[in-house]
């Protein structure tokens, strides 16, 4: 393990510094989320992560959501910029909705599956299955600008 030391409050503190697994950068062990590729640090192999970004010109992060097709329960929840993840241990049936967009795609996951939800004009939204969540969700987000909030 690499090793670096920060202030908090004034006093030195020595943080652990691990690979994260998506992109390869240092992180905290502390850490949530990779701040390069958004990816959750504290994930399991059978974790399913799916990764709602912001769109460019987008002017607020709506809350995302994760349903069980089956029970239609609720079983994550975040905001657009954030990757969520859940446990899945066998095969399961999901759909995702974002707040402002139109559709509810859905997907049989597996352990492990990684997914990123894209965006089709005019606010439709749809699940692709993806081998690794890169880059960062705020700073990377689809660009679906158009009109006055091109370039914003």
């Amino acid at each position: 393990n690499t090793y670096d030391i920060i202030k908090v409050d004034g006093r030195n503190v020595v943080m652990a510094l691990i690979k994260c697994e998506d992109c390869g950068k240092d992180v905290s062990d502390k850490a949530a989320s990779c701040p390069n590729c958004g990816a959750p640090i504290a994930s399991k192999k059978d974790d399913v992560m799916i990764r709602f970004p912001v769109w460019k010109g987008q002017m607020f992060n709506n809350k995302c959501y994760v349903y069980n097709s089956d029970t239609n329960e609720e079983i994550a929840c975040g905001k657009q910029g954030e990757t969520v993840y859940f446990k899945c241990n066998e095969p399961m049936n999901i759909y995702v909705v974002v707040k402002g967009s139109f559709g509810k795609p859905g997907a049989t996951v597996n352990p492990g599956d990684r997914y990123d939800v894209g965006y089709r004009g005019f606010g439709k939204i749809y699940l692709s299955k993806v081998d690794t969540i890169s880059g960062n969700a705020n700073s990377d987000g689809l660009d679906v600008s158009v009109g006055v909030f091109k370039g914003f």
